[in-house]
């Protein structure tokens, strides 16, 4: 009986761990981190700020820089771009349909982003 136990808790263990490695290979969805990778090529179009964070081949979005996931979903929970775009691109005008492959975003930072207004949502 007691072996049938530990066997039990040894395959629950297990199961958690690929669970977890699970997550942490394959990260956030691909239509959220094509979604991000979208919005870079707005907010920084020569690759200055992000670039170095937000990579394409690196497919864990849940890892880059201003990001955060749900630990469950895998979906972005929150999204920082605060300070991110370069103020000599002029003033932004923030089309609202980018923020569509987010259905679980809960906060959004866009302070000094240069942002002037938003336009009505095109998607």
């Amino acid at each position: 009986m007691m072996l049938k136990r530990m066997g039990a808790w040894m395959l629950l263990a297990l199961l958690t761990l690929v669970g977890e490695w699970h997550g942490r290979c394959y990260g956030c969805l691909e239509e959220e981190r094509i979604g991000l990778l979208e919005i870079q090529s707005l907010i920084d179009p020569d690759g200055v700020s992000l670039t170095d964070h937000w990579v394409d081949n690196n497919s864990n979005c849940c890892e880059w820089r201003g990001i955060e996931c749900d630990n469950t979903t895998r979906r972005v929970i929150q999204l920082s771009l605060f300070s991110r775009r370069d103020f000599s691109l002029g003033d932004w005008v923030l089309n609202a349909s980018l923020f569509q492959p987010f259905k679980e975003l809960q906060s959004l930072e866009l302070g000094f982003t240069g942002l002037a207004g938003c336009l009505e949502n095109e998607g």
